[in-house]
């Protein structure tokens, strides 16, 4: 059921993003910023097509008003017999008619091709910035993925912004001398444009507004879209329909989207009203101006062409300062996604400067092994503590098994392990070095694994595996050797192409794999590097039987013996303690704490104080 404790049911919800983070995209200088990165990466990526763009489309925007203008001189000469005057308009307003389309249909055509080009440019920037961090803290906090799931899906809005920055540049430029035109009419006309004032307002602070309204409900979004493809995929299909959930997703999905779509519906129709009041008020000021000309027309004061003029012109203007308030809304959308990119280089750029400026070079040996030092950690944001003060040790050349039921804290001591979290206090100790003083970086080229929640690569068998070690990508005869590794040669032999096949069925001649196969992939996969001082296997046999399990990991536990002689560790992970036979020392987790270790057969001595845990006499391993 989804929680209705967190419904935003009002606009209070919607302004609670006014807090730091929210509030440092939406403040001029934030924007400012925003704006300066995405332009620069923009120009970066093709100057010419850029400038092009940038020219083109304000000049196709100023030619309305400059064509008003000669409408005005074409009248006034026509109705005075000035055939020259007539001659010299006339050409003047075809002249500016067909620029006016060559550089608006120009410059959008330079602007598509630009945004192919930018496009590329700032999806590879996503993955730079987000793959290449070394925690993962913003892929696993809640209200992180509020801000980076927009951005995964809606990336390729932020290559608009130039686009977005040159309309509304265009946008603005005529209406300047769409005023200028009029003063010159009457100075009383320099009223005009204020009616159009609140119609601006009304518009940016709708689109802010509603641009809060979308991140104050990203939850619900991500939660709908998550019912959806639990409601088309294959894999979770079988619990689908032995449990008649179609019903239920389809219930939850709506009313997800319900609470999605009630904030941004009011949000929007709050917006609209505004947008009708203030353009009522635009129409006020439109038909003062035109009485105003008339009766200068008919006292003599003012010319036909002067009427002319300011009918074009105050037509124009009304819908100039719609497209001003439209491309300004467009621009804020853009400067919203923009700001996300913002906001994650800026975590990129502050874990950059947690880190050791002249690291400490990792051991190629290890010679006293890694420990956790009084080790306290939560995961940040959730405020509940996972390890308080743990402190253990995994000697030098050994082989370790981490016992524990689910959320005794074996995947976070991975992390902790691998960099990609840091304590709160204490320290996680490579042969006596803190981790945070390593090159982590060069630490995890010297790590290797296989996760229970592996990656699917969608790649080529031998592409899938050997990525485990890009020196050797593509190398078939490495990639045959991790899949024997891994009990996994028969896929050579079954699967269409060998290890040419292309795995996924999304690809053409692509081939689906079990999950039991998938897993034997990553765990090829994770057997790739040939001399790793430290080897995880976070339970990556799950979806495994016992037998085949407890033959990898004895696999494993010989291998790991033969590199003993370069200190390596190999840190074998379950909650099945029948796997831990062949290792040198267990240590059992429970909530956190080490609450038992020791040798295989040292733990079965003491079986009887911790055998609902172990599972030892239904298991029949005593």
């Amino acid at each position: 059921m989804v929680d209705s404790t967190r419904t935003p049911t009002d606009e209070a919800h919607v302004s609670s993003l006014n807090g730091a983070d929210g509030a440092k995209d939406r403040d001029l200088p934030g924007l400012l910023r925003t704006l300066w990165f995405t332009v620069r990466i923009s120009v970066r990526s093709h100057p010419a097509l850029a400038a092009g763009g940038m020219l083109l489309i304000p000049v196709g925007w100023v030619t309305g008003s400059l064509g008003a203008l000669w409408l005005k001189y074409f009248i006034d000469g026509a109705i005075g017999g000035q055939a020259g005057t007539v001659g010299l308009a006339a050409s003047l307003l075809v002249l500016t008619q067909v620029l006016g389309w060559a550089a608006g249909g120009l410059g959008m055509r330079l602007q598509q091709t630009f945004h192919e080009k930018a496009g590329i440019i700032f999806e590879e920037r996503l993955i730079r910035a987000s793959a290449g961090m070394n925690g993962i803290e913003h892929l696993e906090r809640p209200d992180y993925l509020d801000k980076l799931d927009p951005l995964r899906k809606e990336a390729w809005i932020v290559h608009w912004t130039l686009e977005a920055l040159a309309e509304t540049i265009g946008a603005v430029a005529q209406t300047a001398l769409t005023v200028v035109l009029l003063l010159s009419v009457d100075p009383l006309l320099l009223v005009l444009p204020l009616f159009g004032v609140p119609a601006v307002w009304a518009a940016h602070t709708g689109a802010v507004r509603e641009r809060d309204a979308q991140e104050a409900t990203a939850e619900y979004r991500r939660r709908q879209r998550h019912l959806v493809t639990l409601g088309s995929e294959a894999s979770p299909g079988k619990e689908i329909r032995v449990f008649g959930l179609a019903g239920e997703l389809l219930r939850l999905s709506r009313e997800a989207w319900r609470r999605e779509h009630g904030v941004r519906v009011r949000t929007a129709w709050a917006g609209a009203g505004r947008i009708a009041a203030t353009t009522l008020l635009m129409a006020i000021g439109f038909a003062g101006a035109l009485l105003l000309v008339g009766y200068r027309v008919v006292t003599g004061a003012a010319s036909v062409g002067d009427l002319a003029l300011t009918f074009v012109l105050a037509q124009s203007l009304s819908g100039n300062l719609g497209l001003v308030v439209g491309m300004v809304s467009w621009l804020v959308d853009c400067l919203g996604i923009g700001a996300r990119f913002v906001w994650l280089l800026d975590r990129a750029d502050a874990e950059r400067r947690t880190l050791t400026a002249n690291p400490v070079e990792v051991p190629t040996t290890l010679v006293d092994g890694i420990a956790l030092q009084d080790v306290t950690f939560g995961y940040p944001g959730t405020g509940i503590v996972v390890f308080d003060k743990l402190s253990l040790t995994l000697p030098a050349g050994s082989v370790v098994g981490i016992v524990g039921e689910n959320g005794a804290g074996k995947t976070t001591l991975v992390k902790l392990l691998c960099g990609m979290y840091v304590p709160s206090s204490g320290a996680v100790l490579v042969d006596g070095i803190d981790l945070r003083k390593l090159d982590l970086t060069a630490w995890r080229q010297r790590c290797a694994g296989a996760f229970q929640d592996h990656a699917r690569f969608e790649l080529p068998l031998r592409q899938a595996v050997t990525i485990g070690d890009v020196a050797r990508f593509d190398d078939s005869p490495a990639a045959a050797e991790a899949l024997a590794a891994a009990s996994a040669g028969d896929l050579i032999r079954t699967l269409p192409a060998g290890l040419d096949t292309q795995l996924g069925t999304t690809w053409p001649g692509g081939t689906d794999l079990s999950g039991g196969q998938w897993q034997k992939v990553a765990l090829a996969r994770g057997l790739m590097r040939p001399d790793p001082l430290l080897t995880v296997l976070d339970e990556p046999t799950a979806a495994l039987d016992a037998q085949t399990e407890d033959a990898l990991f004895a696999r494993y536990t010989a291998a790991a013996r033969d590199r003993r002689s370069r200190g390596g560790i190999t840190l074998l992970i379950s909650h099945r303690f029948s796997t831990m036979r062949t290792a040198d020392h267990i240590i059992v987790l429970d909530a956190g704490r080490v609450v038992e270790q020791g040798s295989h057969g040292e733990l079965m001595h003491n079986a009887g104080r911790y055998a609902e845990l172990y599972d030892i006499q239904a298991r029949g391993y005593r």
